[in-house]
């Protein structure tokens, strides 16, 4: 649905916040655990069937390094400010980030106060769930670990992502 670096919107009584990141789930449920393993998602990967975004969420559902959580609807995950303790991927449900009058939405493979948190920087948004999530909980005590027991395409993602969200608006 495009890219989580989409610019802020106004909000408004009238309009819901544009959705600015989310896998196509619908899509992806179709695929079995372990599938980019498999010889049917290494054929579907050269054949260009999955996007990047795509296969990093497939990935990281299949991952036993993180753990995965619950949070209800309306549950505020972080203020403004405020350090982030833990990183979030989203694998289902939505979230709100706000800052003042702007905000958009995220949904599933969109991940939340990475960059931040890995160099101890405050999230510069108010973030809440919209819906009931389901989430896979990144540490940061655990990071140094998880890691270095990633493969090198996604260790080359973490840091395109960290770059990306942490360089100058």
């Amino acid at each position: 649905m495009g890219s989580y670096r989409c610019a802020f919107i106004q909000r408004t009584i009238m309009t819901q916040p544009t959705m600015c990141f989310s896998v196509d789930t619908v899509k992806l449920s179709k695929y079995q655990n372990n599938f980019l393993k498999s010889s049917e998602g290494i054929d579907a990967i050269q054949a260009g069937e999955l996007s990047g975004e795509e296969r990093l969420f497939m990935a990281l559902l299949d991952s036993n390094l993180l753990n995965s959580n619950i949070m209800p609807a309306q549950k505020k995950i972080i203020h403004a400010g405020e350090q982030f303790d833990e990183a979030f991927i989203i694998t289902s449900g939505e979230v709100l980030l706000s800052a003042g009058e702007k905000s958009f939405r995220l949904g599933p493979g969109a991940v939340i106060g990475l960059a931040e948190g890995m160099v101890g920087l405050p999230s510069r948004y108010s973030i809440a769930s919209l819906t009931a999530l389901q989430v896979k909980v990144i540490p940061f005590y655990k990071v140094d670990t998880i890691v270095h027991q990633l493969p090198p395409e996604l260790k080359s993602i973490l840091v395109t992502i960290i770059k990306r969200n942490l360089a100058p608006k």
